[in-house]
């Protein structure tokens, strides 16, 4: 359990109310299987010290995830994680996406730097806590329009050429496929609605109060080595996602 704490945190420039940013930090510890299915949550007076809310604020955001069917309330013991774990099978990047749609896309580099990565950074990419990555943070552009920001997160030990390359008239898998031999061949995502920051809202050319979807990948090699991790805010009036699910196991309504 202490571990689980040292990740739990709000984001400082987030739009969002407190309840909600409680919501989204307690569902990226369970994509990242922090927390997995039948494990406790911290208690609410734990999560209130940690987060530095009340505990009205902590219950809003577990009644929450209790309705979205990610939480399990036992009376008498606690919340625990349901058998919940969103995924969506793809490994195709936005540039290959879009050229395949016919589509004319493009990127601007708004800021790139090495960085030390936050705690739940360095857990996903297999990093040491003293580790550095480098932050790529991309506005994406379809038919010269804004799309989306795209951040993206990579161990800079293992891509320092990443400093240099041009990931702006290039695939940054392509990159990573031609100068370091790796190829995407699986991701995780996890997609949720949001709304834009400032930053974002001026990037994307739209209100602050627009809607928007935050799109969070981890992507993989053929060795199930973690690549990057990324969060991407892509404008909710311009956004349309299609899922079609192969399964054996016959789907019950």
């Amino acid at each position: 359990m202490s571990n689980v704490l040292n990740f739990l945190r709000l984001t400082p420039d987030s739009t969002l109310p407190l309840y909600q940013q409680i919501q989204d930090n307690l569902l990226q510890l369970i994509d990242s299987n922090l927390l997995n299915t039948g494990d406790p949550l911290p208690s609410e007076r734990q999560l209130s010290e940690v987060y530095g809310v009340n505990r009205m604020t902590v219950r809003q955001a577990l009644d929450g995830l209790v309705r979205k069917g990610v939480v399990d309330r036992r009376q008498g013991t606690g919340s625990f994680v349901a058998s919940f774990k969103p995924f969506t099978p793809t490994v195709v990047g936005f540039s290959q996406r879009m050229h395949e749609a016919g589509m004319n896309p493009s990127s601007r580099l708004l800021h790139r730097e090495v960085i030390t990565p936050e705690p739940l950074i360095a857990h996903r990419l297999h990093l040491k806590p003293d580790d550095r990555v480098i932050m790529l943070k991309r506005l994406r552009l379809l038919n010269d329009e804004p799309l989306m920001i795209e951040t993206s997160y990579l161990s800079y030990g293992m891509f320092p050429g990443l400093m240099q390359a041009d990931v702006e008239n290039e695939s940054l898998y392509r990159v990573l496929k031609n100068d370091y031999g790796l190829v995407v061949q699986e991701a995780e995502h996890t997609m949720e609605p949001t709304l834009p920051n400032a930053y974002e809202a001026y990037n994307l050319g739209v209100p602050m109060n627009a809607p928007a979807m935050l799109v969070r990948v981890v992507a993989y090699s053929a060795d199930n080595i973690p690549i990057e991790m990324s969060k991407a805010v892509v404008r909710g009036d311009r956004c349309r996602y299609f899922f079609r699910v192969n399964t054996r196991i016959p789907i019950m309504d």
